[in-house]
């Protein structure tokens, strides 16, 4: 895949049937800018798609978020299955001390709250 600039690898993230989608979500991880957090909100919140590449958004999402130190409750409160799952557990490991920001942007849903504990 050339394309190693945001602008280039969320278009490429965002075209539905592009084989390097999964690998635009991983790659976009290294980026801070807003549209690049957007991009990846909507291709994992979006019920339409594949579960391993929303799994991989919501990773990127928790990876940025824990670079910049801006957690994005709206977003986390909003992921599902592997994808929170995969959030949860990159912010444990990078930002421990995030636990009750977490918990409590979560709190609105026992199941997903009791998932720092599972990690």
């Amino acid at each position: 895949m050339p394309v190693d600039q945001p602008g280039g690898l969320i278009s490429v993230l965002l075209e539905k049937g592009n084989l390097d989608r999964h690998d635009a979500a991983l790659s976009l991880a290294a980026y801070d800018q807003e549209e690049v957090e957007r991009a990846l909100e909507r291709v994992t919140l979006d019920p339409s798609t594949d579960e391993m590449l929303a799994d991989t958004c919501g990773q990127s999402l928790a990876t940025i978020w824990c670079r910049t130190g801006r957690l994005n409750s709206e977003i986390l409160k909003r992921l599902r299955g592997t994808a929170l799952e995969l959030a949860i557990g990159t912010i444990k490991n990078l930002k421990p001390e995030w636990e009750t920001e977490v918990k409590r942007a979560l709190e609105h849903d026992p199941l997903k709250a009791a998932e720092w504990e599972k990690h």
